[in-house]
């Protein structure tokens, strides 16, 4: 940022001094009124640029952007003093010299702001450093062209002091290089103006000022040079430097109010757009600014309408809870990062997102907004599903393996001690399993298991679990159930079993099983403790086994 107080003395003591050197030039060469005030006008614009550069050159960053810039101000600058000089002077020969020096920077200008409007607008794949210096191949030839046109008269058929003019001011007849000069430079002029045209049309509302100003910095000029080349323009002065004071005190503007070069519209095309994770920019309001096309994909809501709106808006759609805690969040201001996880149903049906908040900034370090980071975590999310059901769940038969039933069932059982409430454990067999596996192969053994399974679930209440306790052992339990109604579910569960046969090869296979029931508190269970609590199932059970299986007993028989 050009600091003010450095901008007006520096600006004061290089036009003051300047102009003294020309308030001599005047005296001596009786410069009309008219003439010295042009030239004071374009002084002016010389010292503008010259600020310019000195900022340009000072920026720590250096893009390619602002390596662009110095080229463009160092011409400028150039231009207007040389420009200057040549209306100061008094002889033909000292004209000539001072056209030379202003063409330096006028021939090499042109190609100077095609590239920065080029690297701007990030259409400059075509830049490779050949093409680039094949850029200022014309320029050079121009300013050696006219350095030697007393040898040539290729640029200017004819240099010569104007009868008509109120003080000595230089006439000219152009040459052939004179027109393939003006071609190369509107050329140059006009394809950055179409540059600008084209980003201007996908560029948000937040860049569009600098947009317009490096527009005006490109039109401008060639609107003076075509005023001149018509020969409109008082005693054919060349107006253009005059116009660098308009361009120039745009870009001093741009650059203190909209941080011209420092972040420009290219780093959103570039980057926003092909970001993969959405982005939502929101003011210190609550309200959208800006949105990315990832974004849009992942929020039905979204669309240019809702600029300037809420963000409430944004999840309009959403259910009640998500769309409360998303507002809540994303309102929210202050220094430190957030991070939730939400989710919602785009594109493709309902994905989980992982949104960070963030504070947008400015250079002094002050908040103007936060910024939304809406990423993808849906395989994430079900990778860590699959996961979790790997580790707690049966491959084969999809209920609880025996770890998570353990863990599920111990809690259960905690909370039925800490309520004095009743809890039965129920651990049974397939009855002659073995046998199953012999005659009719694993295959069968297995579509027996899930057979088994799934006839246990149907007879499940809502709270109660099942779990594959090992082999062809299963465990049930039973919240809330004392022993009599265990014994008399664990029955119905028995019957089901035994009146369900299964198809298989060689006709319908039928099944028992055998059930020890375990209640939690009585006498051979000692409490609520799954361990004792299963081995007084167990011992049911094997009592129940004994007693020629496809039975039911429980822990408080006897023998």
């Amino acid at each position: 940022m050009i600091p003010p107080l450095f901008t007006f003395v520096s600006l004061y003591y290089t036009i003051k001094s300047v102009n003294c050197l020309f308030l001599i030039c005047q005296e001596e060469a009786g410069l009309n009124s008219e003439t010295f005030i042009y030239i004071t006008l374009i002084t002016t614009s010389g010292a503008l640029n010259a600020l310019l550069f000195v900022y340009a050159l000072a920026d720590k960053t250096r893009s390619q952007t602002m390596r662009a810039f110095i080229g463009v101000t160092a011409t400028a600058a150039l231009y207007c003093f040389g420009t200057a000089l040549e209306l100061a002077s008094t002889s033909l020969a000292a004209i000539k010299l001072w056209i030379s020096v202003a063409y330096l920077g006028m021939a090499f200008s042109p190609p100077f702001l095609l590239i920065l409007v080029s690297r701007y607008t990030g259409a400059d794949k075509w830049l490779s450093r050949k093409v680039t210096g094949l850029l200022f191949v014309i320029p050079a030839i121009t300013c050696f062209l006219v350095a030697t046109n007393d040898l040539h008269h290729l640029f200017y058929k004819s240099v010569f002091l104007r009868a008509d003019s109120p003080s000595p001011m230089a006439g000219i007849v152009i040459g052939p290089w004179y027109i393939i000069h003006g071609a190369y430079t509107f050329g140059s002029m006009f394809l950055g103006a179409c540059l600008l045209v084209s980003q201007w049309r996908t560029a948000s509302t937040a860049y569009r000022k600098q947009i317009f100003t490096l527009f005006l910095g490109t039109m401008l000029p060639i609107i003076a040079a075509f005023l001149y080349l018509m020969g409109v323009v008082p005693y054919n002065m060349d107006p253009v430097p005059f116009i660098l004071i308009i361009t120039t005190t745009l870009y001093v503007w741009a650059i203190r109010t909209t941080d011209l070069f420092q972040v420009v519209p290219i780093a959103r095309s570039y980057v926003l757009e092909s970001m993969r994770d959405g982005v939502l920019v929101l003011d210190l309001a609550g309200r959208l600014v800006d949105y990315n096309p990832a974004a849009r994909r992942m929020i039905p809501a979204l669309s240019p309408e809702r600029i300037g709106q809420a963000v409430d808006t944004v999840w309009a759609g959403e259910p009640e809870e998500e769309a409360e805690q998303l507002s809540r969040k994303a309102s929210e201001q202050g220094e430190a990062e957030q991070t939730w996880r939400t989710r919602w149903t785009g594109e493709g049906g309902e994905r989980h997102y992982e949104i960070r908040s963030l504070p947008v900034r400015v250079k002094n370090h002050r908040q103007v907004g936060r910024m939304l980071m809406l990423i993808d975590v849906t395989e994430h999310v079900r990778y860590e599903e699959r996961l979790l059901k790997l580790a707690s769940y049966d491959g084969l038969t999809g209920i609880f393996n025996r770890a998570r039933f353990m863990e599920e069932a111990g809690r259960l059982a905690a909370e039925a001690e800490e309520n004095r409430s009743a809890l039965s454990l129920v651990l049974f067999d397939v009855d002659h399993f073995k046998s199953i596996n012999d005659r009719l192969g694993h295959s069968t053994g297995d579509r027996a298991l899930v057979h088994l399974a799934d006839i246990c679930q149907r007879e499940l209440r809502q709270g109660e679990l099942l779990g594959r306790y090992g082999g062809e052992e299963f465990v049930l339990c039973l919240p809330g159930t004392g022993l009599a109604e265990a014994m008399r579910r664990t029955e119905q569960i028995r019957a089901a079993i035994a009146g369900s046969p299964m198809p298989a090869p060689g006709g319908p296979l039928r099944m028992t099983a055998s059930f020890g029931v375990a209640e939690a508190g009585d006498a051979h269970a000692a409490g609520y403790e799954l361990e004792p609590l299963l081995h007084a199932a167990d011992q049911a059970l094997y009592r129940a086994k004994a007693s020629g299986r496809n039975a039911v007993r429980c822990s408080l028989e006897s023998g």
